[in-house]
């Protein structure tokens, strides 16, 4: 009988270590996860300061944009009164005033496919990062369809604006003078449409600017950074 419990009690001592040693391999990898999830969520928030940035620079390329848009639309029929390198100048920010949004999507991506999602403790936290970069998605195609609308003006603009030896820059964007061709009832008909994609993508990223600000501070708590 004693030799029984004693080897009940022997198993009892080797059961009860590996299921120690085991909880303890569990927390261990546990922890371990948490602390590359934070480590992503760190490399990701560095990711969106840099967009805060692009998006400040970028709205204030479609704001100059549309400015210029809608001047090139009121004075459509005063053109020949008005300077020609004010026209050059209005006409290229008008139409050449575009963006790119590079987004850095891999850290989000490394911890969506890597099962670390689940660690993110805030489910508002990874709510708002699918959204992020859902808009983002979305961002690109307002990009897209704003050049394409600008391209089909290029026919008129190379036409009736021409460059010259001290031809300025505002930013990337050469700034031609008017060579008193008339531009003709069609290239401001299309001004419109470029003025109305210039003014969508200012709003688009004034808002996702303040969304970015405020996962940004998520972000800070899940990771113990607030």
């Amino acid at each position: 009988m004693r030799g029984a419990l004693h080897y009940v009690i022997e198993f009892l001592v080797i059961l009860l270590g590996i299921t120690v040693s085991v909880t303890i391999e569990k927390n261990s990898a546990r922890k371990y996860k948490r602390e590359v999830k934070d480590q992503g969520l760190t490399r990701i928030l560095a990711n969106i300061e840099q967009d805060s940035l692009d998006f400040v620079y970028n709205i204030g390329v479609h704001t100059k944009a549309k400015e210029s848009c809608q001047w090139m639309i009121a004075h459509r029929d005063q053109m020949p009164e008005q300077h020609p390198d004010t026209i050059g100048k209005k006409c290229s920010l008008c139409i050449m005033g575009q963006t790119i949004l590079v987004d850095n999507q891999e850290e989000y991506r490394t911890l969506q496919n890597s099962g670390l999602f689940e660690f993110i403790e805030n489910d508002a936290l990874a709510r708002a990062m699918q959204n992020k970069y859902a808009e983002h998605t979305f961002l690109k195609t307002a990009e897209a369809f704003m050049l394409d609308a600008s391209t089909k003006t290029y026919p008129t603009f190379y036409q009736c604006l021409e460059s010259h030896p001290d031809i300025p820059f505002d930013g990337n964007i050469a700034l031609r003078r008017w060579n008193g061709v008339p531009f003709g009832a069609p290239f401001f008909e299309r001004l419109v449409d470029v003025s109305i994609h210039h003014g969508m993508l200012v709003r688009l990223m004034s808002t996702r600017l303040e969304k970015d600000a405020k996962l940004g501070l998520l972000i800070r708590t899940e990771i113990g950074a607030e």
